[in-house]
């Protein structure tokens, strides 16, 4: 559902991983294991995206991730890990802040599903 009178309704069902939209794989040099098969619905998208997110098992790297992205964990466990080495993990129930410039290992285990509010005028979700 779309944005009206300056409010945007979460849509249960999408939520729920119901009929979201498949868009691109992430680039074959990010993906250290599992595949790239994510599906999403956009809530609304202006200088901040709104939406539900769902992908597959994957271990990606990320190199100066370049937004500050918001998530809070609906299904699944997403384990970070710093370049560092440090290591955090997130199940359903659990938020975090990824920072513009992050460095590291981003692993979604299991069947990831998410709210994610991403938040830079650069921001463009993949096609």
């Amino acid at each position: 559902m779309g944005a009206s009178n300056n409010l945007i309704r979460l849509d249960p069902n999408k939520l729920a991983g119901l009929e979201l939209e498949k868009f691109a794989p992430y680039p074959d040099e990010t993906i250290l294991s599992g595949k790239s098969e994510h599906e999403r619905w956009q809530f609304d998208h202006d200088e901040l995206f709104v939406g539900a997110y769902q992908a597959r098992p994957a271990k990606l790297v990320l190199d100066g991730y370049p937004y500050d992205e918001f998530m809070y964990l609906l299904s699944g466990k997403i384990e970070i890990t710093d370049q560092d080495g440090n290591l955090e993990s997130f199940l359903p129930g659990q938020a975090l802040v990824l920072k513009k410039g992050f460095t590291g290992t981003f692993e979604m285990i299991g069947n990831v599903r998410k709210i994610a509010i991403v938040a830079g005028e650069q921001y463009s979700p993949p096609t």
